[in-house]
C-alpha cells in the first residue's frame, strides 16, 4: 500500500506483474460547466444533511478543469499499461457524463476496450423531481492484448445490482463490498489486483477475502489510514 499519488509509485511496480487493475477514479465531472466541475466532491456527491458529509474528506483529482482530468486519466492508462501482464484486465468506474470522453481515452490508448458494465445502485440512489432516478454507474473493461484463457471459462453478467451504501461510509464515493467481491471475479483466483485510487480499499477487502493479493494507492491521510485499518485483520 503506498501513501501517495500512483504516478510517484511507477518505479516500485514491477513491469508486466498486475493481472487486474479495478478502481473507482475521480470522475471530474458533477456538471457541464467548468464551474460544476470544479465543486468540491462532498457538493457534487453527497446528498445535504448527509451525518458523512461533514466527518470525511473531498477526493483528490476530482475538483480540477477537464484539461487536468483528462490528463489525470491519460497517465493513469500509461501507468497501467505497464504494470500490467500482456493479458491484464481493466475496469474503471464512470459516470454518465464523462463515459464517452474516458472511452474516448481508453480507444486512444494501447488498451483495447471490450466493453461497458452497469452497476445498478437499486432505487435507493438519488431521486430527480419529475423525471429519472440516478440509478447507474458504469464501469468500462479493457484489456492489454488478447483476452484471458481461463480454465474452467467464467461468464460474468453486464449488469451487478447492490444497494449503494447510505449508511457507515468510510469514503463519500464508497462502494459496496458485494459489488466488488462481484467485479474482481475477472481476475485469475489467486491473482495480484491493483487500485491505483484507492479510497478506503474497498477492492482491497474483496480482494484479500477471495485470496488474491492486493496493492493500492491513496493520497488523502484520512482514507489512506482508513484502508490500512480495514486489512489488517485480513492480512494472511
Amino acid at each position: 500500500m503506498h501513501h501517495g499519488h500512483f504516478r510517484d509509485c511507477n518505479h516500485l511496480i514491477k513491469p508486466c506483474s498486475i493481472d487486474a487493475i479495478i478502481t473507482d477514479p475521480p470522475y471530474g465531472s458533477g456538471g457541464f460547466t467548468v464551474r460544476d466541475r470544479v465543486r468540491s466532491s462532498k457538493e457534487k456527491y453527497v446528498t445535504t444533511g448527509s451525518g458523512y458529509a461533514q466527518q470525511l474528506p473531498d477526493i483528490d483529482g476530482d475538483a480540477i478543469v477537464p484539461e487536468r482530468w483528462d490528463q489525470l486519466m491519460r497517465d493513469f492508462l500509461v501507468f497501467s499499461h505497464r504494470a500490467m501482464t500482456d493479458h491484464g484486465i481493466l475496469l474503471a468506474f464512470i459516470d454518465w457524463r464523462n463515459i464517452r470522453l474516458l472511452q474516448d481515452i481508453i480507444l486512444r490508448s494501447p488498451f483495447t476496450l471490450r466493453g461497458v458494465c452497469v452497476s445498478d445502485k437499486s432505487p435507493s440512489a438519488r431521486p430527480i423531481k419529475n423525471g429519472f432516478r440516478n440509478q447507474s454507474e458504469f464501469i468500462l473493461w479493457a484489456s492489454k492484448g488478447p483476452m484471458p484463457d481461463r480454465d474452467p471459462p467464467i461468464y460474468l453478467p453486464g449488469v451487478f445490482r447492490h444497494t449503494a451504501m447510505s449508511n457507515g461510509k468510510q469514503h463519500i464515493t464508497q462502494k459496496p463490498e458485494p459489488l466488488m467481491c462481484d467485479l474482481i471475479e475477472i481476475c485469475r483466483p489467486r491473482g495480484t489486483i491493483m487500485d491505483p485510487f484507492m479510497g478506503v480499499a474497498t477492492t482491497g477487502v474483496a480482494a484479500l477475502k477471495t485470496d488474491r493479493k492486493f496493492i493500492g494507492c491513496e493520497t488523502i491521510d484520512h482514507y489512506f489510514h482508513t484502508a490500512v485499518q480495514r486489512l489488517k485483520p485480513l492480512k494472511n
